[in-house]
């Protein structure tokens, strides 16, 4: 499966170097995936700043699924006060475990469990990688 990643971040104290390597850590990962009727997960991130509140399903929301596109477009909004308490990676992954729940929710219900574990188990393994990401 594809992933674009677009990345928000809030301010200069967050480090642009771990933005990338996540998103290459990221797409690498999801790149392993396969759900069926799914080719492209759109992912708009936004990392702390002035974002004070996640809102939505656990910070993922505007969940959007094209099955004539087999895309799915999804914002996940990270505050800036977890990303203050830990570090951008730290801080994303209850995010992207929701995601994958929601992902899986929207297009395949039938096969949840399977494809939720190889999503967030991709999403781990990704946030593994990025130095600092404890």
């Amino acid at each position: 499966m594809r992933l674009v990643l677009t990345c928000r971040l809030g301010g200069p104290e967050h480090s642009l170097a771990t933005t990338v390597t996540l998103r290459r850590a990221l797409k690498a990962a999801f790149a392993q995936v396969e759900v069926d009727g799914l080719d492209e997960v759109d992912v708009h991130l936004t990392l702390g700043g002035t974002v004070t509140s996640a809102e939505g399903h656990g910070g993922v929301h505007h969940l959007r699924y094209s099955a004539t596109r087999r895309r799915l477009t999804v914002n996940v909004v990270v505050p800036a006060s977890e990303v203050a308490r830990s570090t951008p990676a730290g801080a994303l992954a209850p995010y992207l475990d929701t995601m994958s729940r929601r992902i899986t929710g929207r297009c395949a219900p039938g096969d949840a469990d399977a494809v939720t574990r190889a999503l967030a188990d991709a999403c781990r393994e990704a946030l593994d990688t990025v130095p600092g990401s404890g």
